[in-house]
């Protein structure tokens, strides 16, 4: 007999793990309030980026951060007001910031992240949607000498995770990115990154694949949840009751308010992004360029230029500030020559950040019929089809093919 699994959340995530829990056989209801690729993974920089292990806290971070924030629009701000809330969080995220802890998240994020690329090819292929990927690489900057040798690090810890980087001299960035100005800085390429000329498309894709296979699209809130040996229980804002055999709570930075009535909530908080978005950007751009100087991503798509970034620390219902959109266009103009940006639409989302840069791919500490996948931070758009993959095995009961000891929902 199949079993009926509601999934809560449909960006790529949630969509994602209907995505192959119906092909593990399951009867499948995908409920969001929003339509499935909108919210976070709308608006995302729009790159698969497998390389990218490091933790967010890491040594000498906590030297980089007063400047930032002394800038109201630079690439980190805490919004006063906010603050006393975060601490506890801002606690367990220098907590993290150890090299041996830095090691071992990174060792971590390296066993999701060798997959992405054929996990990402898999399910593109079933949705047909194959169209929308591009893989290419990216570019990363640094706009000295100096910045890029006092990362060494990074690069060396990724290297020995088996995630390479390519240092491009001036005549091959030129050939690469003719419109790109770095003077005395440096540039790499990431042959490991590709991206997605369209994240919403390619999510709702995915999603349409489930509904044109017998999987039921609910858009509504959810408003309560309930667990025991019998079934999970749910009350949506319009007032239907739900019964499911299975749940999954994939609903990115909303998901501690279900995850609260379940369990209890986890050292999760709302990270902010921000983007501009040019139609006529005046330019031609055939790789993402990520400046790590700058903190910001710049990327080709199919129906403009997006520039993404910054990392706003505000409550989940703050009033978006899109002052921090329009300085990523001024960061924009000083790399690339004859960048147009007059005709610049703006977007906010909020990802889901844990402490310690690890997403929880889990079963629940105290309902084995429910199941969490949420907190991917900046990587929900990379490991969304890995976390399908790896969910809908523990759903159907099946022994994953990595220790997930440390994506537990309860460590």
């Amino acid at each position: 007999m199949s079993k009926h699994c509601v999934i809560i959340g449909a960006g790529i995530v949630g969509a994602s793990c209907a995505w192959h829990l119906q092909r593990k056989g399951l009867d499948i209801t995908l409920i969001d309030s929003e339509l499935p690729g909108q919210s976070c993974t709308f608006g995302n920089a729009a790159c698969i980026s497998a390389s990218s292990v490091i933790p967010f806290s890491y040594p000498g971070l906590i030297k980089k951060t007063p400047g930032w924030m002394l800038d109201p629009l630079g690439p980190m701000r805490i919004r006063p007001r906010d603050l006393p809330s975060l601490l506890p969080w801002f606690w367990k995220f220098w907590r993290v910031s150890n090299m041996p802890k830095v090691e071992a998240i990174a060792g971590m994020q390296a066993l999701l992240m060798r997959t992405v690329a054929a996990d990402y090819d898999e399910i593109l292929a079933g949705a047909k949607a194959t169209h929308l990927k591009v893989s290419r690489g990216a570019i990363h900057v640094y706009d000295t000498e100096k910045e890029y040798l006092a990362e060494q690090w990074k690069r060396d810890l990724s290297a020995r995770l088996g995630f390479e980087t390519q240092r491009l001299e001036p005549a091959q960035l030129k050939a690469m990115v003719p419109s790109l100005k770095l003077e005395d800085g440096v540039a790499m390429l990431m042959p490991d990154w590709q991206h997605l000329l369209n994240p919403a498309k390619a999510t709702e894709l995915i999603a349409e694949h489930c509904f044109t296979n017998g999987g039921k699209w609910l858009q509504d809130r959810i408003t309560s949840a309930s667990a025991n040996s019998s079934g999970v229980h749910l009350q949506t804002e319009s007032g239907r009751r739900i019964k499911a055999d299975k749940l999954v709570v994939a609903a990115g930075a909303w998901s501690n308010f279900i995850a609260e009535q379940l369990d209890h909530k986890v050292s999760m908080i709302a990270k902010r992004g921000y983007h501009a978005m040019l139609s006529n950007p005046g330019i031609d751009l055939r790789y993402p360029v990520m400046s790590l100087s700058r903190v910001f991503v710049m990327t080709p798509l199919e129906d403009g230029l997006r520039i993404a970034g910054t990392a706003e620390f505000a409550a989940l219902d703050a009033a978006p500030d899109y002052r921090r959109a329009k300085a990523l266009l001024k960061q924009a103009s000083h790399y690339l020559e004859g960048l147009q940006v007059d005709d610049a639409s703006e977007w906010m989302g909020s990802r889901p950040m844990m402490a310690d840069s690890i997403p929880v791919i889990s079963m629940s500490p105290r309902h084995q019929n429910v199941f969490y996948a949420f907190g991917h931070g900046h990587y929900g758009l990379t490991q969304g089809p890995t976390t399908g993959r790896i969910i809908s095995a523990m759903v159907a009961g099946h022994e994953p093919e990595i220790d997930l000891a440390a994506f537990r929902f309860d460590r």
